[in-house]
């Protein structure tokens, strides 16, 4: 379903995906653009470890793979989706972001969807604005706080939502492909163990 504003701009997969070398650096540090993102990633990879090692004292050098490989993962999987589905179907990042979890969680005021999303108040602000004037999400006063208001997702929203996350799912189905069910579950259980870890909840009290 295509909706009636503009997407959002993301950094291109296109770009390279490996940062210009410092000064210094040897032309031979920088494989041929010819390569695959595999190849040439994982080249970089072991060059900024090299380079890290100096300083980085006793810091398992695994920790700063670990680091560059997932960063790496999870922005070339955004940046596809944000291209191959939320643009073509008019989302921007925020105003996605806004009406999904609308969608998951239900009716709720802003505060509580910038909570949700990780995202800040001005941003939240940014994006209801062109979902409300889309007709995608309706404002009604909160029962409880009548100086407050509660975001609540359209018929039309819930449409845009559904049908673009269904796309949605169907490509990060092929980001996947390559884990077999076992490794899938396995990366499942050690994100999730991440994800419950101290570094987590400080993370998420300085939001």
């Amino acid at each position: 379903m295509s909706l009636s504003f503009e997407g959002g701009a993301m950094r291109s997969v296109s770009e390279s995906a490996v940062e210009p070398p410092a000064d210094g650096d040897r032309e031979t540090d920088i494989l041929p653009r010819r390569s695959s993102v595999h190849d040439r990633f994982l080249h970089f990879v072991d060059v900024a470890l090299r380079k890290a090692r100096p300083a980085a004292g006793e810091i398992d050098p695994m920790v700063i793979k670990l680091s560059l490989l997932l960063r790496k993962v999870a922005q070339l999987m955004s940046d596809d989706a944000n291209w191959m589905v939320h643009r073509p179907a008019g989302w921007t990042q925020a105003s996605y972001r806004i009406c999904f979890t609308l969608w998951v969680s239900g009716p709720m005021p802003p505060h509580k969807v910038a909570e949700s999303t990780n995202m800040s108040r001005a941003s939240i602000s940014a994006g209801m604005k062109r979902i409300f004037e889309a007709g995608l999400i309706t404002k009604e006063p909160h029962k409880d706080d009548l100086r407050s208001t509660v975001l609540k997702l359209t018929d039309k929203g819930r449409d845009a939502v559904e049908s673009t996350y269904l796309a949605h799912l169907g490509l990060e189905t092929n980001w996947f492909g390559p884990l077999t069910d076992t490794e899938r579950l396995v990366l499942f259980m050690l994100l999730e163990k991440m994800l419950a870890g101290e570094e987590a909840d400080k993370a998420d009290s300085r939001r």
